[in-house]
């Protein structure tokens, strides 16, 4: 825990707290080499300062910033990166006084005069958000899009820009500043071209409206909306998106804008550019995600491959000129969320996928979700030492076209997070020079506010090097490492198929066993796969185990494609605190509901069963499970899913717990009254040892591991295989019993 808040501290998390000291170590010791930064993460009110970062020093070789690391003379500084000598400035005359060099993290505000980044240029303009509703839905879609947009724009500042448009075969942009809604259409052509662009048609001004001070007539447009829509008519998806990027892009003072397009579909774009091919919906309906032997590699990895580059073009064009896309996709038809998930995915949006509009919770999420924008028009950059750089760095992000250690990203989450990939120069010496001296690394980020002010944050760490594995592995952060592997997974996936990416998982996580193995000081027939000599890393395991059994990788009968390019898009945005409750639910017991909570106990009816007398709470990302035992009072208010208690003192910890969980993501709370666990059950590892994370009833044990022990037999025997290539593994041993019906616990797995 204590190893927790101290990362928490800044911006910048590693995959492990000390860097190897050369490559070697780092090819020893398995560990990916990396860290995840989250840039707009709290940080304390003394770091903030009300003046021009214009006012810091650069270093003149590497464009780095002075920092607290810095030695400074009377007459020059040295760069802590590069080396470099640097000419000092009257500033630093005096440089006790100088937070610069007294701090690691700070934050200034950035000229509008500012000459290294033309967005600095811009003047400060409130955030602009475009509701483009699909008209095409049933009722019942069309009554959820109403509530979502109410919550919504409750939610927004009321100094934001708010403006609303509707598409079927058409594209209708609403007048928003007519007392009585007034909607303006033109019709797409059937080659999808759009006979008039769409600022030809209405003015930006007439556009977007004040949400404080043109509320009735936003209720009366989005009231109106059932009113002009037509069911079962096609649907120009691609269009509607395209025509509002052009639309922001064609204004001569586009730059200025941080536009957030909201996106609600209700099914697959049918007409105009973009439109579903039908042979690309023939390699669907083939149904190899019903059963394993109808499972195809060639016909997979043409649907996980994007039907076109249309949306990744549109998707850049958006990010270049600050237009940031959020998909809420409601549709139990196939929407083919693998060509669409790069206009999230390379602007900093969501995408958020629904089967069912009867019981999907939109407008809640909604309420949430637009809480947490405003931000937006970031710029993060990783600058590190020699004799390692930065080779990759990904996100919901667009990575700068002319160096690996920049990102651009249009919009921002609060609890967004970055990852880079760190490694030894290649034909260097390959290590650091002096051994005792620590690495360094410097994170800035420029991005604008919901209140359209330009700052800049920089935080500067210090990592020290060692020379052993062991030191290594006592410093690594599970969390980091199961965010690194996501990419890493991804990258395999989106290259090939999701075989090929478990494939890279397996390989990674399996040589990290084995080095870790060989590190440990005694002599065993059997591997130690469960990392007992460092209680810390743990439950890297289970977050490994929860990649294969959750929709991240999955092929089963019960994720559809589309669930799964939704979870993996979630995946890529999440922190690694919350990747960790993606992949594996925290559970944990209160001796009373104004206790602390204890630590993280083992998903199992066992635990729940010795904690009877407690209060259990199980948080899963987006759903959080509260069971109360008997005598307790704890009761729930269904209205904003909130947990109260008649004695409101009673329930401090509990609820502190949720409140602050429904301030960074969509959580839906659920108290169970009773004692027995039967409600965590979904949640809980069942009688052959299976983590279940995915909603109850479903079925997927003919694809997966059926529990632990089955997944650590088969580690175990990839361990041995690794050790002794011609041997035969304990593995395959029983999968001999399982087929004469003597292992029950081991079943079929897509063999990778």
């Amino acid at each position: 825990n204590e190893y927790k808040s101290y990362l928490r501290q800044g911006m910048i998390r590693f995959s492990a707290r000390k860097f190897p000291v050369s490559k070697d170590l780092d090819e020893a010791a398995g560990i990916p080499w990396g860290c995840s930064v989250e840039p707009l993460v709290n940080i304390p009110k003394e770091c903030c300062f009300d003046e021009y970062s214009s006012i810091l020093a650069r270093c003149h070789n590497c464009y780095s910033y002075i920092n607290c690391f810095t030695t400074v003379n009377k007459t020059h500084w040295q760069c802590v990166l590069c080396q470099a000598d640097n000419e000092n400035i009257p500033r630093y005359a005096n440089a006790a006084d100088r937070a610069e060099l007294k701090q690691t993290t700070l934050e200034f505000n950035i000229s509008p005069e500012a000459e290294d980044n033309p967005i600095c240029q811009d003047p400060p303009i409130l955030p602009v958000y475009i509701a483009i509703v699909d008209a095409t839905g049933t009722p019942d879609f069309i009554k959820l899009v109403q509530e979502s947009l109410r919550s919504i724009v409750k939610s927004l500042d009321p100094e934001s820009l708010f403006g609303l448009v509707v598409f079927d075969e058409r594209i209708g942009v609403y007048n928003l500043y007519c007392a009585k809604p007034h909607i303006r259409h033109v019709r797409i052509n059937n080659n999808g071209s759009c006979p008039i662009s769409l600022d030809e048609m209405i003015q930006h001004e007439d556009t977007f409206v004040h949400i404080g001070k043109m509320q009735k007539e936003i209720e009366a447009a989005i009231e109106n909306i059932a009113s002009v829509a037509t069911q079962g008519s096609n649907r120009c998806t691609a269009s509607a998106i395209q025509s509002m990027v052009k639309f922001f892009s064609v204004y001569k003072g586009h730059t200025q804008f941080r536009a957030r397009l909201l996106t609600f579909i209700s099914g697959p774009c049918t007409f105009g550019v973009e439109a579903l091919n039908a042979k690309r919906l023939s390699y669907y309906k083939q149904g190899f995600f019903k059963n394993e032997s109808t499972y195809n590699e060639g016909t997979h990895k043409r649907l996980f491959q994007p039907q076109s580059y249309f949306y990744k073009d549109l998707g850049t064009l958006a990010s270049e000129i600050g237009v940031s896309i959020d998909l809420y996709v409601v549709s139990k038809e196939w929407v083919d969320l693998c060509s669409m998930r790069s206009l999230c995915e390379l602007t900093g949006g969501r995408l958020v996928y629904y089967t069912d509009p009867v019981e999907c919770t939109l407008p809640r999420d909604c309420e949430i979700l637009s809480k947490l924008y405003g931000n937006g028009r970031g710029m993060l950059r990783v600058r590190t030492a020699s004799p390692f750089k930065v080779v990759k760095m990904r996100g919901s992000c667009l990575q700068d076209p002319y160096t690996d250690d920049v990102l651009h990203a249009a919009g921002l989450d609060v609890n967004q997070a970055f990852s880079a990939d760190f490694q030894f120069y290649r034909g260097a010496v390959n290590k650091f020079d002096d051994q005792n001296k620590p690495a360094v690394v410097q994170v800035t980020f420029a991005y604008t506010t919901a209140k359209g002010q330009r700052k800049l944050r920089i935080q500067t760490v210090k990592i020290p090097t060692v020379q052993y594995i062991e030191n290594l592995f006592d410093m690594a952060d599970p969390e980091v490492i199961t965010k690194l592997l996501v990419y890493k997974s991804l990258d395999s996936c989106n290259r090939w198929n999701i075989n090929e990416g478990r494939v890279s998982v397996l390989d990674t996580y399996v040589y990290l066993l084995s080095h870790y193995n060989e590190t440990l000081p005694y002599e065993s027939q059997d591997f130690d796969i469960e990392f007992t000599v460092y209680p810390h890393l743990q439950i890297l395991p289970a977050l490994v185990y929860g990649m294969f059994v959750s929709p991240f990788m999955s092929c089963r009968p019960d994720v559809s494609l589309d669930q799964l390019v939704a979870f993996q898009s979630k995946c890529i945005a999440a922190n690694p605190e919350h990747l960790a409750l993606l992949f594996y639910p925290h559970l944990m017991s209160f001796k009373s509901p104004t206790s602390s909570p204890g630590l993280s106990l083992p998903l199992s009816p066992q635990t729940v069963k010795s904690v009877e007398d407690s209060c259990i709470l199980l948080d899963a990302y987006s759903t959080i499970l509260v069971l109360k035992p008997e005598g307790k009072d704890i009761c729930q208010e269904t209205d904003n899913m909130k947990i109260e208690n008649n004695n409101v003192a009673n329930t401090d910890m509990i609820k502190r717990y949720i409140d602050e969980a429904q301030c960074t993501r969509p959580v839906h709370v659920s108290v169970v009254n009773c004692t027995s666990p039967i409600s965590l059950c979904p949640y809980l590892i069942n009688d052959s040892g299976a983590v279940r994370i995915t909603q109850p009833g479903s079925s997927y044990d003919h694809y997966y591991w059926k529990g632990y022990k089955a997944f650590y037999k088969f580690i175990n025997s990839q361990l041995h295989r690794l050790y002794d290539p011609e041997g035969e593994s304990d593995y395959e041993l029983d999968e001999k019993e399982r087929e004469n019906g003597k292992d029950e616990n081991v079943t079929t797995i897509t063999n990778a």
